[in-house]
């Protein structure tokens, strides 16, 4: 085969060397993309829990619930199929006046597309929730809404999205102190 190649082309135009570095190279990528594919396999089977505050805002964690069971939960609660490896579910304070929901994908392409499949659900859908508006944090858009007596908040860290429900009138000071943790 390679000698009908050299057919084609003039002696001086491209050599057997050339076209057998371009086969190796091309067998290296495929094997590299391979390697790379599984590697991801592997970060989607593995659930392992999200990183939680130990207090916010001055309140201590209460209770949490961490891994496979938070996505359970939070799988639940949206009834939307993301390949989430990371969960937590943290609530803060003596009457829970704090709720901290973080969900964990393994590329970043995923948890931006769930930020934005969350926005178009609440503003196209009859939910518990009213949109306030959105605001820049940096390079990190937060959405604000309100509803079920709470003020929420949600954005996205990395390849985490975190969602915040705050009862009470501390909600800015919550929302920076989990900004700050998740930058």
């Amino acid at each position: 085969m390679l000698a009908q190649l050299d057919l084609l082309y003039d002696n001086g135009d491209m050599s057997k060397s050339w076209l057998a570095a371009l086969l190796i190279g091309t067998g290296v990528l495929f094997i590299l993309m391979a390697a790379g594919y599984a590697v991801h396999l592997g970060r989607i089977d593995r659930i392992e829990p999200a990183p939680l505050p130990g207090d916010i805002a001055g309140m201590s964690l209460s209770g949490q619930v961490l891994g496979a069971p938070a996505l359970a939960e939070l799988s639940w609660m949206h009834g939307q199929d993301f390949q989430l490896n990371r969960g937590a579910v943290g609530s803060y304070g003596m009457g829970n006046e704090i709720t901290l929901y973080v969900a964990g994908t393994p590329l970043r392409y995923t948890a931006a597309r769930m930020i934005s499949d969350m926005r178009d659900k609440i503003k196209q859908a009859e939910t518990s929730f009213t949109p306030l508006g959105e605001r820049e944090h940096g390079r990190r858009r937060i959405y604000e809404l309100v509803g079920m007596g709470q003020q929420h908040f949600y954005f996205r860290s990395g390849n985490l999205v975190i969602w915040l429900a705050v009862a009470g009138e501390d909600a800015e000071l919550v929302l920076q102190e989990a900004l700050d943790f998740y930058p």
